[in-house]
């Protein structure tokens, strides 16, 4: 793959990803609803790119993944602002490290430098403590750690069409939250839900997670994830006017401390 089209995907990815938490606050369906119907509906529409049914079920275990990472990462959005949940989230690399660290492969000493300063930007944005907010951020960072599971485990997949796969991982992912559904309810599904949730199928999940998804297996997933770093800017810039939610001091220096730290680590490793 060129190292242009990838670093252009990225780029397209990286924004794309920074609507998905605006899109989430301007939908009124339940959590579960919404993860749901972002994955089964762009299952549907990538279907018949190359879905082939019986390759469902091996993509059980990175659909379970990406369904528990997409309940969580809504769920921190009700509790904390779109800049703390985007911003942690987006740690996904400094716990694809950790995994590196008790699987015994070998780490860098800077590497373990640098995830210790991100943990230092992640304790100052949690400053003063609110318990909401930090409930929020504490989910944020599940979420987190469950995507750095989901994009190690992409690597174990050869394929030459990336649609087959995402749609497969799609339709696996909304195999488990559908029955979760069916207790928790739809929400309030009027005209505003309805539109946001095209919005969030269409940006972040067909443009951006499929760009992932594209990508996964063809460079370091350290590099891959350097499409999150974009998301938290993109997300913040627009709950500025949208949502009238501007950062505290805390929240902006703790912002740039993980962020610049993630670069660091994402350039070096």
């Amino acid at each position: 793959m060129g190292n242009r089209l990838a670093k252009a995907l990225i780029i397209i990815g990286g924004i794309s990803f920074g609507t998905a938490a605006i899109f989430i606050k301007l939908c009124n369906l339940t959590p579960d609803a919404i993860a749901f119907f972002r994955f089964f509906i762009s299952g549907l529409i990538l279907s018949p790119l190359g879905l082939k049914l019986r390759d469902i079920p091996k993509t059980m275990l990175p659909g379970l993944l990406l369904a528990a990472h997409m309940i969580l990462f809504i769920l921190s959005l009700d509790f904390t602002t779109v800049n703390s949940s985007t911003v942690l989230v987006s740690t996904t690399p400094i716990f694809i490290l950790l995994i590196s660290l008790f699987t015994h492969k070998r780490v860098p000493v800077y590497d373990i430098v640098f995830i210790s300063i991100a943990l230092v930007g992640i304790v100052i944005m949690n400053y003063p403590i609110v318990i909401n907010y930090v409930l929020g951020n504490v989910l944020a960072l599940f979420a987190a750690l469950f995507m750095a599971f989901y994009t190690l485990d992409l690597r174990r997949y050869n394929y030459e069409n990336s649609f087959e796969l995402t749609s497969s991982i799609y339709l696996s992912a909304s195999i488990f939250l559908g029955p979760i559904v069916i207790f928790t309810g739809l929400g309030d599904l009027n005209l505003r839900s309805i539109e946001a949730l095209a919005g969030l199928i269409f940006i972040p999940t067909l443009i951006g997670h499929g760009s992932y998804i594209y990508i996964s297996n063809k460079i370091r997933p350290q590099i891959v994830s350097l499409m999150e770093i974009l998301e938290p800017v993109v997300a913040t810039l627009l709950a500025i006017p949208l949502f009238k939610q501007i950062p505290s001091i805390y929240q902006i220096v703790g912002s740039i401390i993980v962020l610049a730290s993630l670069t660091y680590l994402l350039y070096h490793s």
